[in-house]
């Protein structure tokens, strides 16, 4: 049944409730103390944004390669990547996640979204558009280290 609910937030939106009249009652008291959905996505929206700008100023100080890729894996990795980055650099030195910083590949950040930061970086030490495991080692032994 096709009831008209008022949310918290004020908007009124149309929600199909099913089940006996208890349930449908209770599924109405409690749709009446949430917000629309369309500010629920507003206030998701926001939050995401508001996490991305942190994640930014986090790793703006990385001199980051550009991503390859299509522009829709670019945009999505470049989203993965920041996030990544901002969390494995509070808590690891520079020799720890440097080949992270070397990927380019946006299908690889895309692929590993899920690994944790440890595999993360294992893997990365491995991604095809790394030059080599050696090469990498090389790099960081000559880098400085800050702790």
């Amino acid at each position: 049944m096709e009831q008209r609910i008022i949310h918290a937030c004020g908007h009124e939106q149309a929600h199909y409730l099913s089940g006996y009249d208890s349930q449908q009652e209770r599924k109405a008291r409690w749709l009446k103390t949430t917000t629309c959905r369309d500010c629920f996505v507003a206030e998701k929206r926001a939050e995401e944004a508001a996490a991305a700008a942190l994640s930014s100023a986090a790793v703006a100080h990385l001199d980051l390669p550009r991503l390859t890729g299509t522009d829709r894996q670019i945009s999505w990795a470049s989203t993965i990547r920041t996030k990544r980055l901002a969390g494995i650099t509070a808590l690891c030195g520079v020799a720890d996640y440097y080949a992270c910083l070397q990927v380019t590949d946006a299908k690889w950040w895309i692929d590993h979204r899920d690994r944790t930061d440890v595999d993360l970086m294992e893997a990365a030490t491995q991604a095809p558009d790394m030059r080599s495991a050696a090469a990498v080692t090389v790099l960081i032994t000559d880098m400085p280290q800050t702790a």
